[in-house]
């Protein structure tokens, strides 16, 4: 007997709203474990939807007012030598099926991929249990869909190098070696992040929950260096021990590398403010020099080195406000800095400060992210600088009153 197949007058039909609605009804029906033999379709049709599904039902159906029953429908399927579930079916390409048994199969296909990934990752020497920490972590790839079977082959294809004993191997090389690509293993990749977090479970260290310390000692725990002078960060009048040769009031740029070694605020600063853009370090530097208050600018999102000296900053209690511009990656800048001190408070990184500038008005409640959203515009720190310049010479007051 032929297969079935879908006449393109009922294709064309079923693309139309009201028979799209049918069908969804149908979908959901099935889904939940219903049959198709008879009953009433749970579907809410327009005048115009209706008039659209009375072309196969007809012009009685249409004005009896009555609902879509399957026993209606699937007479009027069977003129074109069709079943309900055929017609559905036909029209999807592809099988309806009933939720658990969807759910089921999804189960199986997961377990299936979970038990795949351990065995590429035994094979290359890691630990069951430290393969199943990973799986079971909050931002593993969801098993089932085949990512994490993919990652794992790319774990297979780093780990066997590690850890490594032989002269001095940086993580560029290492990732060039492993991944054709010298940034392949750095933070901002799955796959660098994962193979960090794989060896700090194995060796027992904290596992990196961002770009830092726990970072490079995970890879320095698997006999691997992180590049440490390719990431900078802008600072101005921060008083290091090590910057006590540098000119007070002129902007200076510290690598990683700088911040390595034993370090420690001379004096600790009371008060440290953190901005986004070389411009506002600039700017301080040129209207008061020496004067300034403590500047960090992360000149764009913060490298490991402004997110290091930030933690540290945090850690001797000053006190840190933040900003950046207000827009998509302004927001992640300061949560990245946020993560890194904890305490720190936002400076005219609010609402009111968005709602002055573009004089609009703002229900209360509505935070920044919201306000910014409904608005549509980003705020940047240049077209506040006058703002900004005023806060740090206000603070610079109080330094020198003693406050």
């Amino acid at each position: 007997m032929d297969e079935p197949t879908l006449p393109d007058g009922l294709r064309a039909w079923a693309g139309t709203s009201g028979p799209a609605a049918v069908l969804d009804a149908i979908r959901r029906r099935v889904s939940r474990g219903g049959g198709l033999e008879s009953g009433s379709l749970s579907v809410s049709l327009t005048p115009e939807q209706r008039t659209q599904v009375a072309r196969l039902l007809g012009t009685g159906w249409e004005v009896s007012n009555k609902a879509v029953t399957l026993r209606a429908l699937g007479r009027a399927l069977a003129e074109h030598g069709l079943t309900v579930r055929q017609f559905v079916e036909l029209f999807d390409g592809r099988k309806l099926t009933v939720r658990r048994e969807a759910q089921a199969l999804k189960h199986i296909a997961a377990e299936e991929e979970r038990r795949n990934s351990l065995r590429i990752l035994r094979a290359v020497g890691i630990a069951e249990h430290v393969g199943d920490g990973w799986l079971a972590g909050p931002r593993a790839p969801r098993l089932g869909s085949g990512a994490a079977a993919e990652m794992a082959r790319q774990i297979a294809r780093v780990w066997p190098r590690l850890p490594w004993d032989g002269p001095g191997l940086r993580l560029a090389q290492l990732a060039a070696g492993a991944t054709e690509d010298a940034h392949g293993l750095d933070y901002s990749t799955d796959l660098g992040r994962t193979v960090a977090r794989l060896i700090a479970a194995s060796t027992g260290l904290a596992r990196p929950s961002r770009p830092g310390r726990e970072w490079r000692a995970a890879w320095a725990s698997a006999g691997v260096r992180c590049d440490t002078v390719s990431s900078r960060v802008l600072t101005l009048n921060v008083p290091l021990d090590f910057t006590a040769g540098h000119r007070r009031g002129a902007p200076t740029w510290l690598t990683l590398r700088d911040l390595l070694g034993p370090w420690r605020f001379d004096p600790v600063p009371a008060r440290l403010f953190v901005c986004e853009n070389p411009t506002i370090v600039e700017a301080a530097a040129d209207e008061l020099g020496p004067r300034c208050p403590p500047l960090v600018c992360t000149d764009g999102v913060p490298a490991l080195a402004a997110l290091d000296l930030i933690a540290g900053i945090d850690e001797s209690r000053t006190e840190v406000r933040v900003r950046a511009d207000i827009d998509p990656t302004g927001f992640m800048i300061v949560s990245a800095v946020q993560s890194a001190a904890r305490r720190a408070s936002l400076w005219r990184f609010d609402t009111a400060t968005y709602a002055t500038y573009f004089g609009i008005d703002v229900e209360s409640g509505v935070n920044l992210v919201e306000a910014r959203a409904a608005f549509g515009k980003d705020l940047h720190e240049e077209a506040v600088l006058p703002l900004l310049l005023s806060d740090l010479r206000d603070a610079a007051d109080r330094l020198v009153a003693g406050n």
